[in-house]
């Protein structure tokens, strides 16, 4: 950084991976996927110095993941209120691009700062004065609709067609840099210039506005948040090319008229590719054509998913060898005969129409190719009524454990392991719900004696066959278990009954914090008064989404 008390960049410097915004994982010392902007939990990844980003990259690269990661883990700028100084960073990124055109000329003879690419394309940087310049680039129809977060976030082609351009300032949006990034090179103002060198070269139009505030009141009068609607134009605009990928699956392959638990999971998916800001305007644009579609109901979903978003990891296969520019492990065509109406398949959506129709699927679970069902039997126990849960696969009535024996013979309960707390750690685990208790005792195994391989396709198979249940305690325990990062795996590898049982005699409140070698867990001082404010919340949101209680906390 600049010397003494010069200008220097603000904390707007990210990892990224794949043009997707990443961070080092000091758990277990892996590359994860950012999310939540700076909205979220991670929001300290996204405001690095670039000091502490550099500190980031060379962490990982001296660790022994290095050598199996795709090595493509670069240092960028996050670009929401990304400054230098008192000026907010512009950036031009130039995908299709002639340099012998004059715009190419003159924005490139402008920046103050240019990068390549490494497939060849440039980025070039300037400061703006924010205030000066938002009534300039309002007249040019440079800036975001009235209720978006973004200032400038525009994909432009210049009027002689030599050029395409994407337009950035103020918003969540990665710069991806293949190229070491000069920290010592600073921009100057160049406000005027910029604006009279964008309206000399596009012609813009007006972006759509819906007319919503921020906020819309429910029908008992109290206002919600509502998620922001954007054309599918706007969506695309912000995303990469990856996302992009992502996005046309999405509309081809994703019923927004699956039930309930469907919805949600695919909704999990959306944030874990798409990230908080982002994913929610995708996830309300996905979800709208829906047949029980209620704004407050989607805006208070997507809250949830945001809150359970550390607790999951993205389970759509396809998606994930989108993302890490890989082949699925699996038949594409096999899954989406699963995912699409047997009719006929539906068709992407053209421009803003929304009036396509997509059937809810029908087709039963499978695992491995075969029929898979739960069989829910009601018996007689000393004079009350019990309700035993049963896998039927492959010609096999089995409970749950015997199913997994069944179908991971040489891998089951490989490690035959188990976690016991002494002295005041066996007084102090009982202080966490009996959830986290099962999820740290796996935690530590795993970390101990590492993990058994299994295929991504048998856990899609069985978290769709966990979703495909009601009132079945059973299967919403295993799929709460199934969407832990890696939780089939770990399920397969140490067996799937673990658990500690056991009350204690208050009720704690705590964050969670796992770490490389250790999980710390925070206590919070929590007042009566404080508890209601978060009680009424939930319930609203239980009540909006028509989701029982045991779904919304599983």
């Amino acid at each position: 950084m600049p010397a003494g008390d010069g200008p220097t960049y603000n904390n707007c410097f990210t990892l990224g991976s794949k043009k997707i915004p990443v961070f080092i994982d000091h758990y277990d010392d892996t590359i994860q996927n950012l999310y939540g902007a700076k909205s979220g939990d991670k929001r300290k990844y996204y405001e690095l110095s670039y000091e502490e980003a550099v500190i980031e990259y060379y962490y990982f690269k001296s660790s022994e993941n290095w050598e199996r990661s795709s090595k493509d883990l670069r240092i960028g700028l996050w670009l929401d209120n990304a400054m230098f100084d008192n000026l907010h960073i512009f950036v031009i990124d130039f995908d299709d691009f002639d340099e012998e055109s004059r715009f190419f000329k003159e924005a490139h003879r402008l920046a103050n700062k240019v990068t390549r690419s490494k497939s060849g394309g440039y980025h070039m940087f300037y400061g703006i004065d924010k205030k000066k310049a938002e009534p300039l680039f309002d007249s040019i129809n440079l800036l975001t609709s009235e209720n978006a977060a973004s200032f400038v976030c525009k994909t432009a082609v210049t009027r002689d067609g030599a050029n395409k351009v994407d337009l950035f300032c103020d918003t969540g949006h990665f710069i991806y840099e293949w190229e070491p990034w000069d920290n010592t090179i600073g921009l100057t103002d160049k406000t005027q210039e910029l604006y009279q060198l964008i309206k000399e070269n596009f012609d813009l139009s007006r972006p759509k506005s819906s007319g919503k505030g921020k906020r819309a009141s429910g029908k008992d009068g109290k206002s919600y948040t509502m998620l922001e609607e954007l054309p599918e134009e706007e969506l695309l605009q912000q995303m990469s090319a990856e996302q992009r990928e992502v996005f046309a699956d999405l509309e081809k392959t994703k019923s927004p008229h699956w039930k309930q638990k469907r919805w949600l999971s695919v909704g999990i998916d959306i944030f874990h590719v798409f990230g908080a800001d982002l994913g929610g305007k995708v996830f309300l644009y996905w979800s709208k054509p829906g047949e029980t579609f209620q704004p407050q109901s989607c805006a208070n979903t997507w809250d949830y998913i945001c809150e359970i978003g550390s607790e999951s990891e993205l389970w759509d296969e396809h998606w994930a060898g989108i993302l890490q520019g890989t082949q699925t492990a699996f038949d594409r065509g096999e899954v989406e005969q699963d995912l699409v109406a047997p009719e006929a398949e539906p068709q992407v959506p053209l421009e803003d129409d929304t009036s396509v129709v997509f059937e809810e699927t029908t087709s039963e679970p499978t695992f491995r190719g075969l029929p898979i069902v739960w069989e829910n039997v009601i018996a007689e126990d000393n004079g009350k009524q019990r309700t035993g849960h049963w896998i039927v696969w492959n010609g096999t009535r089995s409970k749950r454990e015997e199913f997994f024996k069944l179908a991971f013979p040489d891998q089951y309960n490989k490690v035959k392991k188990r976690v016991k707390f002494l002295g005041q750690a066996a007084d102090d685990v009982l202080r966490l719900t009996g959830g986290q208790r099962t999820k740290l005792m796996y935690e530590i195994l795993a970390w101990k004696y590492g993990l058994e391989e299994v295929s991504g396709q048998d856990a899609l198979d069985l978290i769709r066959l966990c979703e495909c249940e009601e009132d079945n305690k059973t299967a919403d325990a295993l799929l709460a278990r199934l969407h832990w990062p890696r939780g089939l795996a770990k399920l397969v590898t140490f067996g799937v009954g673990m658990k500690l049982d056991g009350t204690a005699q208050h009720t704690w409140c705590y964050s969670v914090d796992y770490q490389k070698d250790k999980a710390v867990f925070m206590g919070s001082a929590m007042t009566w008064e404080r508890w209601q404010v978060k009680l009424i919340e939930v319930l609203d949101r239980c009540r909006a989404c028509s989701c029982s209680y045991s779904e919304m906390w599983k």
